[in-house]
């Protein structure tokens, strides 16, 4: 056995040792413990923390509105043989994953829309690479809320989502980068914007704003009326994960005939439509 010269090995601590070295995270705990239970559990966030100490005793606890749309394949929807150009590919709370990003650009790339429209612009990490796979002569609009607009919102955002609405910058991935000039970005609520420009004019939504159900079905509506000639490409985020979203996009699915059609996309988040 190889050992360093002049080094001894540390001594092994013995059950009192390892007990009494024990006793700080225990006491620890212990309070944490005693807030989480008394008002802590207020905070949506420590509420969690509460339904992951029972699933880890054996508790499913589950308060989500279960996914019922039928699944379908991405493969099924694209080809996987499409050369694709990803870009920006850290990832922060709030971006979609590798395996959805992948989704998004084989399904830009594949269909070659000549305009997008994006409810809920972010960092512009998707908008970066919807323009990115796009014809060259394409344009990306992007619609964002700004900051300062949020306690003015038409319905009042999910607690949960003030943080995505609280940024510096909207769009900052696609600042300074060959594509800015596909993208246009625009600033409103879309519970009060006009989009009468766009009526009949988009071939490929990506709907990723507020999670609220309210606007879920506003976007979703305004989506329908953007399509080409009725015809086109929508695609959702976070369904499944958003209570939200997934009311709104099973109550569309049953009660509105041109959403009948809604799949989820296989190991993903993302709802698409193609009429």
């Amino acid at each position: 056995m190889l050992a360093l010269d002049e080094v001894k090995s540390p001594l092994r601590r013995g059950r009192v040792g390892r007990a009494v070295g024990f006793v700080r995270p225990y006491l620890f705990g212990l309070a944490s413990a005693a807030y989480l239970f008394t008002v802590g559990w207020i905070r949506s966030r420590n509420r969690g923390l509460i339904v992951e100490l029972c699933r880890h005793f054996g508790y499913p606890y589950n308060v989500r509105e279960q996914p019922t749309l039928p699944v379908i394949a991405l493969d099924e929807i694209t080809d996987e043989q499409v050369a694709i150009d990803v870009r920006a590919l850290d990832t922060v709370d709030g971006n979609v994953t590798d395996r959805e990003l992948i989704a998004i650009c084989r399904l830009v790339r594949q269909q070659r829309p000549q305009a997008m429209f994006e409810f809920g612009t972010f960092d512009g990490r998707t908008t970066l690479n919807m323009a990115a796979n796009a014809p060259n002569e394409s344009r990306v609009y992007t619609l964002d809320l700004p900051p300062q607009d949020v306690p003015e919102s038409r319905i009042p955002l999910d607690q949960q989502e003030l943080r995505y609405a609280s940024k510096p910058e909207s769009g900052s991935r696609f600042k300074g980068t060959e594509v800015e000039t596909r993208i246009v970005q625009l600033y409103g609520d879309s519970g009060r914007f006009d989009f009468s420009p766009y009526a009949s004019q988009v071939d490929f939504i990506f709907i990723d704003g507020s999670h609220v159900y309210e606007y879920v079905i506003n976007d979703s509506l305004l989506a329908l009326q953007m399509l080409r000639n009725g015809r086109g490409t929508i695609v959702w985020h976070d369904y499944s994960t958003w209570d939200g979203v997934t009311r709104a996009l099973h109550d569309l699915a049953r009660r509105h005939r041109s959403f009948k059609d809604v799949r989820r996309v296989e190991g993903t988040t993302l709802a698409l439509l193609q009429l």
